[in-house]
C-alpha cells in the first residue's frame, strides 16, 4: 500500500518538478504606411530549456499564424544600458516559410518591428500600438 500512495504523489508532484516557467509577451503593432494594418504578436521563451515560439494574429484574421525564431541576437549598446536585440522570427503559413518579422528592442522599448513577404519582397513597417493592448490582449 505504502508503494501505491508513494508512486501515486511520485506521479502528481512530477509536472510541478519538471514543468519550468514559461514567460509570455504580447505586443501590438500598426503599420506606418497605407492604409492601417493591426497585428498581435505573442511571444512564449522557457528559459531552463530555451524553447521559443510565437504567433501573430492580424485585426482580421480568425487563425494566428505560428513564427518560428530564426535569430535572436544581443548588442551592448552602452555599458549601463541594456543590449539591443534583435529578433527574426519566420513565418510558417500552409506548411510554408512565407515571411519574416524582425524586431528590435531595448528593454522594454520596441524601436522597430519590419515584416519582410517572401514571396513579394515587400516590407512593411510597424510601430509598437501601446494604446491597443488590453488585459494582455490586442482590442482594435
Amino acid at each position: 500500500m505504502l508503494i501505491k500512495s508513494t508512486f501515486a504523489t511520485a506521479l502528481f508532484l512530477l509536472p510541478l518538478v519538471a514543468s519550468a516557467e514559461v514567460t509570455s509577451e504580447t505586443f501590438c503593432f500598426t503599420s506606418t504606411s497605407g492604409k492601417p494594418i493591426n497585428l498581435e504578436m505573442r511571444t512564449y521563451y522557457d528559459a531552463s530549456s530555451k524553447f521559443s515560439s510565437a504567433f501573430v494574429k492580424y485585426q482580421n484574421s480568425k487563425q494566428p499564424i505560428p513564427l518560428v525564431l530564426a535569430n535572436s541576437e544581443g548588442e551592448p549598446l552602452s555599458k549601463d544600458a541594456p543590449d539591443q536585440e534583435t529578433t527574426t522570427w519566420i513565418e510558417i503559413y500552409n506548411g510554408q516559410a512565407t515571411g519574416q518579422y524582425e524586431m528590435i528592442t531595448h528593454g522594454t522599448d520596441v524601436s522597430s518591428m519590419v515584416y519582410t513577404n517572401k514571396k513579394k519582397n515587400q516590407t512593411t513597417g510597424f510601430l509598437l500600438n501601446t494604446n491597443a493592448i488590453a488585459q494582455g490582449v490586442c482590442k482594435w
